[in-house]
C-alpha cells in the first residue's frame, strides 16, 4: 500500500460519505446509492489496473446526457429544482469516477461532493446529519492533507533526470513500500531527509489537531454570529405540517383518555431559568418551588370547564385583558422565570404559579382571562418554532395575582345528571358515611385522598375501557379502578360537582429534569398532567388526587436510560435542532450572550475582594466538574477553550525552557554548526579556484545552474584531467551538507582534497600554457 494508494481511498471514502449523507437527507436511495459500488470499481479497473476509462468524448457525450435527465426531472415545484440540479451533481461524479485521474478530477470531485453535502444541509433536520458532518469534516481534512502530500511526492519523482542527486545506488526505492515507512530526500533545493517518512504519527496528529480546531472555530463563529434571519427550512413540509398540529390534551375540546398518547413521549416542550431580577443570579426551580409552597413545579395551561360524553371543553370566550409588563412592574422584587415553549400547535402558554406580570419576547402577545386566569397567546409561532415569554413572580407571596373570580358558578357546577347517576349517588353516601367532614374543604380533602391514598385505584397508561355503555369516567370508579391523571382529575372534579363544589380541570405539566445539553429546567411531554381547582373558602385551590408515587415511577420508566442508544439519540438530535438548525437571534442571547453578560457582571463584582474571587472560582470549578450536564454548554465550550489555552501554554514554556536548558548545558547544536560550516570549506575552496579563472557565480544563480556554466566553459580542462563528474559532486554534496544535515564521512573528505588537488593543477597548468 503506497501514498497514491492511500490517497484514492481517502478520496473514494468522502465522495462515498457525501452520497450516503446525501441519500439519507433526502430519503430515497436512487441515485446516490449508485455511487458507492461504482467507485469501488473504478478505484480498481480504472485508477489501479487501468483497465478502462472514459475519454474526454464520451465524458462530454454523457454529461450531455445526464443534463436532459435532470431536465425531465425539473419540474415547478420547488423541491424538485433542487432535488434535479443535485442529481445532476451525483451524475457528474459518476463520469469524474469514470475518467483517468489527474489533479483536476480530484478536485472536481471534492468539490462536488462538498456541494452535495451543502444540498442535503437544506433537506433533513436529522441529529444524525450533523454527526456525519463531523465525520466529513475529519475526512476531508485528511484527504485534502494527503493529497497535498501526493502533489509535491509526484512533483518531486517528476524532477529533471539530469539532478546530481543520489539515484538508485544511493537511494533504495521498493516498489511495495509502506507509506508509512517511505524515505524522504531532497531534489533540486528541496532538503532531503533520509530519516523521515512521507506519513507519520506527526502527521496524523497534526491532521487530528487541524480537524479539532476546525471544528471548534467553526462552532463559535456559527454560534455566536448574529441570526438575524428565519433559520427553518422551507423544504421541510412534514416538519411545519406536525407543528400545526395541536398537542393532545391543550386544544379547545379534550376527549378524555388523549393525554395518554404524549405521556410516554421524551419529546420536549419547555425550558425554563429562573433568575433574581435584582442581582441577575440563578435560582435552582427546586428552591423557587420550595419558597411557594408546593411540592413539584405546576406548569399551569389550558382550563377546562364544561364535562360531556367523556370529553371536556373550556370556556368560549375571548378575553383583551393581557398581564402587566416589566416597564410597568417594580422589577427589583422579582424573580424572572425565562421560559421557551416549543410549538406544540396550541395558543395556551404555561405559567408556574404565583406570577404578577410578562414580558412577551417573541412576535406575538398574551391574552388574558381574568375568570379562569388562562393565558394564551395572541399569534402561535410559525418560522421559530417556539415562544419566548419571561414571566415575573414576586417575592413577597401577597404581591402576586391571587385566584378568587367566580363570575359564573353555575358553568362550574355543570353535570351530565343523566349519564352519572352512579357517581353522582356514591358520593352522596360517601359524605353522609362520614359525617364528621363539616366543611367544603374537609370534604373534597377526603375525596382527594380517597382516590390518591385509599389503594382502591392504581395508576396506569392503559386506556382500555371495560364497559363502553357507561360514562368513561363511572367505568374509571367501579370497574377499572385504574388510569391516568385525566380520569383521577375528572372522577375529583366531578364528584365534587356532585356535593356543590365548583370545580374546573387544569392541563399542564408537572415536574421536569435539568437538560443535558441547554443546561435548563427542561420539560417533557412525558410530565403532561392533569389535575383540579376546586372554589373553596372564597378562592381556587388546587387538589391533584393522582398517586403520586406511582405517576413518578411511569414517569421515570419512559425516560430514556443514560448512556442508552434512545438517550444518546434523544441528546443529539436535541443539540442539532436547537443549536443548528432552529438556531436563532433569540436562542443564542438567551444561551451565549445573557449568561457571558451576567457573567462579567458577577466577575466584575467579585474582582473587588480577591478572596471572594478565589473562593468563588474553587466553587464554581467543583460544581462544574461535579454536574456533567454542564459539561455540554456554553460552560463546557468556555471550559475547553480554557484547558486547551494552558496546555499549549504549559507546552510552549516547556519548550522554551528545554531550549535553554540545553543552551546552558550542552555545545553539541554549536558543535554540530560548526562542523557542517567546516564541512561546506570545500566548496568555498572550489569556488576560490574558479574565480581565480574569472568564473564567479551570480548570486541569483544556483549551485547548480552554476555547475552547468563551469562545465560549458571548461570542458576541455575538465575533459584532460579527468574531471568532468567533479562539478556535478562538488554541488551534489554541497547541497547534501548545507541542506541535508548530512556531514561529509572521512572517504568523502578525502575524495574531495583529492579532486580539489587536480582541478587546482589542472586550471594552473592551463594559465601557464596560456602565458607561455
Amino acid at each position: 500500500m503506497n501514498l497514491t494508494l492511500t490517497f484514492q481511498i481517502s478520496i473514494y471514502l468522502l465522495v462515498s460519505l457525501s452520497s450516503i449523507m446525501f441519500m439519507m437527507a433526502e430519503g430515497g436511495v436512487f441515485p446516490q446509492l449508485i455511487t458507492i459500488p461504482l467507485g469501488l470499481i473504478t478505484l480498481f479497473f480504472t485508477d489501479r489496473w487501468e483497465k478502462f476509462s472514459l475519454s474526454p468524448l464520451w465524458a462530454n457525450i454523457l454529461g450531455l446526457l445526464a443534463f436532459l435527465v435532470v431536465c425531465a426531472e425539473f419540474t415547478s415545484d420547488i423541491e424538485s429544482r433542487l432535488l434535479s440540479g443535485a442529481h445532476f451533481l451525483v451524475y457528474l461524479t459518476w463520469i469524474i469516477l469514470l475518467q483517468k485521474k489527474s489533479d483536476t478530477q480530484y478536485w472536481w470531485l471534492c468539490a462536488l461532493g462538498f456541494l452535495q453535502i451543502a444540498v442535503g444541509a437544506v433537506l433533513t433536520e436529522s441529529g444524525y446529519y450533523g454527526f456525519l458532518l463531523v465525520i466529513y469534516l475529519f475526512l476531508s481534512i485528511w484527504t485534502l492533507s494527503v493529497f497535498s502530500l501526493q502533489r509535491t511526492r509526484n512533483s518531486f519523482l517528476q524532477y529533471d533526470s539530469s539532478s546530481p542527486f543520489p539515484k538508485s545506488g544511493t537511494v533504495r526505492q521498493d516498489p511495495g513500500y509502506s507509506p508509512f515507512n517511505q524515505k524522504s530526500y531532497v531534489r533540486g533545493g528541496i532538503q532531503t531527509d533520509l530519516s523521515r517518512q512521507w506519513l507519520s504519527i506527526e502527521f496524523i496528529g497534526v491532521c487530528f489537531g487541524y480537524f479539532v480546531s476546525a471544528l471548534l472555530i467553526s462552532m463559535c463563529f456559527f454560534l455566536l454570529i448574529p441570526r438575524l434571519w428565519v433559520n427553518r427550512s422551507i423544504f421541510d413540509n412534514e416538519s411545519l405540517a406536525a407543528s400545526e398540529k395541536p398537542m393532545v390534551g391543550f386544544t379547545e375540546k379534550v376527549q378524555l383518555g388523549e393525554m395518554g398518547e404524549i405521556l410516554e413521549s421524551t419529546e420536549r416542550v419547555l425550558q425554563l431559568s429562573i433568575y433574581d431580577n435584582e442581582t441577575d443570579e440563578p435560582v435552582s426551580v427546586s428552591d423557587f418551588v420550595a419558597r411557594f409552597g408546593t411540592e413539584e413545579p405546576l406548569f399551569r395551561g389550558a382550563v377546562l370547564s364544561s364535562y360531556k360524553n367523556g370529553s371536556w371543553s373550556k370556556i368560549r370566550r375571548r378575553s383583551r385583558w393581557r398581564l402587566y409588563n416589566s416597564k410597568e412592574l417594580d422589577t427589583r422584587q422579582l424573580y424572572r422565570q425565562e421560559m421557551v415553549l416549543d410549538s406544540i400547535g396550541t395558543e395556551v402558554l404555561f405559567i408556574m404559579q404565583p406570577f404578577v406580570g410578562m414580558d412577551m419576547l417573541s412576535k406575538t402577545e398574551n391574552s388574558l382571562n381574568l375568570e379562569t386566569l388562562e393565558i394564551r397567546q395572541t399569534q402561535p409561532p410559525d418560522g421559530e418554532g417556539e415562544t419566548r415569554y419571561n414571566v415575573f413572580t414576586a417575592k413577597k407571596q401577597s404581591d402576586n395575582i391571587v385566584m378568587d373570580q367566580l363570575d359564573n358558578e353555575a358553568i362550574y357546577l355543570e353535570l351530565p345528571e343523566e349519564d352519572l347517576k352512579r357517581l353522582i349517588s356514591f358520593t352522596k353516601k360517601l359524605m353522609a358515611d362520614h359525617p364528621e367532614l363539616k366543611t367544603d374543604l374537609e370534604k373534597a380533602k377526603f375525596i382527594e385522598s380517597y382516590l390518591r391514598d385509599s389503594g382502591e385505584f392504581s395508576y396506569t397508561l392503559n386506556m382500555s375501557i371495560q364497559d363502553p355503555k357507561i360514562d368513561p369516567v363511572e367505568d374509571f370508579l367501579f370497574n377499572r379502578k385504574s388510569g391516568h391523571c385525566e380520569y383521577y382529575a375528572s372522577a375529583l372534579s366531578l364528584m365534587l360537582r356532585a356535593i356543590d363544589i365548583p370545580t374546573r380541570v387544569i392541563s399542564g405539566f408537572k415536574g421536569g429534569e435539568e437538560g443535558y445539553i441547554s443546561n435548563q429546567f427542561e420539560v417533557q411531554q412525558r410530565y403532561a398532567h392533569s389535575w383540579v381547582e376546586a372554589f373553596i373558602d372564597d378562592r381556587w385551590q388546587t387538589l391533584d388526587a393522582t398517586p403520586s408515587l406511582q405517576r413518578a415511577e411511569s414517569v421515570a420508566q419512559n425516560a430514556a436510560p443514560l448512556g442508552s442508544w434512545k438517550s444518546i439519540s434523544n441528546a443529539l438530535t436535541q443539540f442539532w435542532n436547537d443549536y443548528v438548525i432552529g438556531v436563532s437571534f433569540q436562542r443564542q442571547k438567551a444561551a451565549f450572550y445573557d449568561p457571558m453578560l451576567r457573567a462579567g457582571k458577577r466577575l466584575k463584582n467579585r474582582l473587588y475582594d480577591f478572596r471572594v474571587t478565589v473562593v468563588g472560582i474553587v466553587k464554581s470549578i467543583r460544581a462544574f466538574l461535579s454536574s456533567p450536564r454542564r459539561w455540554f454548554s456554553w460552560e463546557g465550550a468556555a471550559a475547553v477553550f480554557i484547558i486547551a489555552g494552558l496546555f499549549f501554554g504549559i507546552k510552549w514554556l516547556l519548550a522554551v525552557t528545554i531550549r535553554l536548558f540545553r543552551k546552558l548545558l550542552q555545545r553539541q547544536g554549536e558543535q554540530t554548526g560548526q562542523l557542517r560550516a567546516g564541512n561546506v570549506v570545500f566548496y568555498e575552496k572550489f569556488q576560490a579556484l574558479l574565480a581565480n579563472r574569472g568564473l564567479v557565480r551570480n548570486p541569483v544563480e544556483t549551485q547548480k545552474e552554476f555547475t552547468n556554466h563551469v562545465k560549458s566553459d571548461l570542458s576541455t580542462e575538465l575533459t584532460q584531467a579527468h574531471l568532468n563528474e567533479a562539478p556535478e559532486l562538488f554541488t551534489q554534496l554541497f547541497y547534501q551538507v548545507r541542506y541535508g544535515d548530512h556531514p561529509l564521512n572521512p572517504e568523502q573528505s578525502e575524495e574531495l582534497q583529492q579532486k580539489l588537488a587536480a582541478l587546482e593543477i589542472a586550471l594552473t597548468r592551463t594559465d601557464d600554457h596560456q602565458k607561455a
